[in-house]
C-alpha cells in the first residue's frame, strides 16, 4: 500500500448521512501533510433540510451553503484529491457512510476505498480517559481550534494517524494494520445509477415539532443491526443499549445508528437483555419508566450500567456541543 493517504471529515445537515454540507481533506505522504482541501456543500435536495441538532454541533445553516457547490461537483474534487489512496477518519463508519449515501442520493458512481479509523486505532495505541477527537488530538500534541469544522477535524485525524504510525514504528497503513491489529475497512465501489424516485428520507423535523411528534417518529423508526465491521475493542461492542428520554446532541434514530456502528444492539425498551441504559432528559424531570424498570432489574441481580448522555458520547468517541 502506498505511503500516501487522505484524512477526511464530513459535516451533515441532518440525521441522514447523505446530507453532506461540508468536507475537509488532508493528504499525507511519507508522514507529512502535503496538501489540504475544504468546501461547504449544498446537500442533495432530497435531504437538504438543516436540523437543529446538527446546526448546534457545527454551526452551518442553509444560508451558509446557499451558494456553495453541489455534491456532484465536490464528489469529483474528493475523488481527485484522494488519488486512489486510502482514507482516514475519526469514527470512520460515519464519514464512509456519508460518502456512500451522498452518492446514492445523487446517483453518482464511487470508486472503492480502503479506510482506517483513528478512533479504533486510538483505543489500541493509548490509554486515555476517552478517545474523543479533541482528547486524542491533544495527547499527540495537536490542538483543535475549531472542533466540528470539517477542515479542522480532518487535520486532527491526520495528526493522530501520523503519531500512531510513529508510535507503532510503521510507514504504511497496511504495516500499521498488522502491528496494531487494526483491520482496515473497505468501502466498495459502485456504479452510477438513476436517482431513485421515492419518498424523501426521514430527517429531523423542524424545530416547531413537539415532543410527542418526535416520540412518534422514533417509535416508527426501525432499529439498525450491529455492524459486523465494528471495533471489537469498543466499549459498546456486543452490548444491548437502551436510551431513555430526549438527547440534547442528536435524536434517537441517529444515536441508534451510532450504537449499531459501534457494534452495540440498540433497543427501545429495557428488558432482561439490557446491558446499558442511557438516561437523558425526561418531560417531567424525574426518573422515566425505563429508568425505574432498569433499577428493578438491578435489584434482582441483573447487571445494567446506567449512564448519562455525556458518558454515552464518550463511549462512542463523539464530542457533543
Amino acid at each position: 500500500m502506498s505511503h500516501t493517504w487522505t484524512a477526511i471529515d464530513f459535516e451533515t445537515a441532518n440525521q441522514d448521512r447523505g446530507s453532506v454540507c461540508a468536507v475537509g481533506l488532508v493528504r499525507v505522504s511519507e508522514g507529512r501533510v502535503v496538501d489540504r482541501f475544504t468546501s461547504l456543500i449544498r446537500p442533495p435536495e432530497p435531504v437538504s433540510f438543516f436540523s437543529r441538532h446538527n446546526t448546534a454541533v457545527h454551526g452551518i445553516t442553509a444560508a451558509d451553503v446557499a451558494h456553495a457547490p453541489t455534491w456532484e461537483k465536490v464528489r469529483d474534487q474528493v475523488v481527485e484529491f484522494a488519488q486512489g489512496g486510502a482514507l482516514v477518519a475519526h469514527n470512520a463508519p460515519f464519514d464512509m457512510g456519508a460518502l456512500r449515501q451522498a452518492c446514492a442520493h445523487t446517483g453518482l458512481a464511487l470508486p472503492g476505498f480502503d479506510y482506517a479509523c483513528t478512533l479504533a486505532l486510538s483505543r489500541r495505541t493509548w490509554d486515555l480517559p476517552d478517545h474523543r477527537l479533541p482528547t486524542v488530538s491533544a495527547h499527540v500534541g495537536h490542538t483543535i481550534t475549531r472542533h466540528h469544522r470539517a477542515d479542522a477535524d480532518a487535520e486532527a485525524a491526520a495528526h493522530i494517524m501520523i503519531a500512531a504510525m510513529r508510535r507503532h514504528g510503521t510507514g504504511t497503513l497496511s504495516e500499521l494494520s498488522l502491528v496494531s491489529g487494526l483491520r482496515l475497512g473497505r468501502l466498495e465501489a459502485f456504479a452510477a445509477a438513476p436517482v431513485p424516485v421515492a419518498a424523501p428520507a426521514v430527517v429531523d423535523a423542524p424545530a416547531r415539532e413537539d415532543r410527542f411528534g418526535r416520540w412518534q417518529r422514533a417509535a416508527q423508526s426501525p432499529l439498525p443491526e450491529p455492524s459486523p465491521d465494528a471495533d471489537p475493542d469498543g466499549p459498546l461492542h456486543g452490548r444491548t443499549v437502551c436510551v431513555s428520554g430526549d438527547l440534547r446532541s442528536m435524536d434517537k434514530p441517529e444515536v441508534w445508528k451510532r450504537i449499531a456502528e459501534a457494534g452495540g444492539q440498540p433497543a427501545k425498551n429495557v428488558t432482561r437483555k439490557t446491558d446499558v441504559l442511557v438516561v437523558a432528559d425526561s418531560d417531567h424531570g424525574g426518573k422515566t419508566s425505563k429508568h425505574r424498570q432498569a433499577e428493578a432489574y438491578i435489584a434482582r441481580g441483573q447487571s445494567i450500567d446506567i449512564i448519562t448522555e455525556p458518558e454515552l458520547m464518550g463511549r462512542l468517541g463523539v464530542t457533543a456541543p
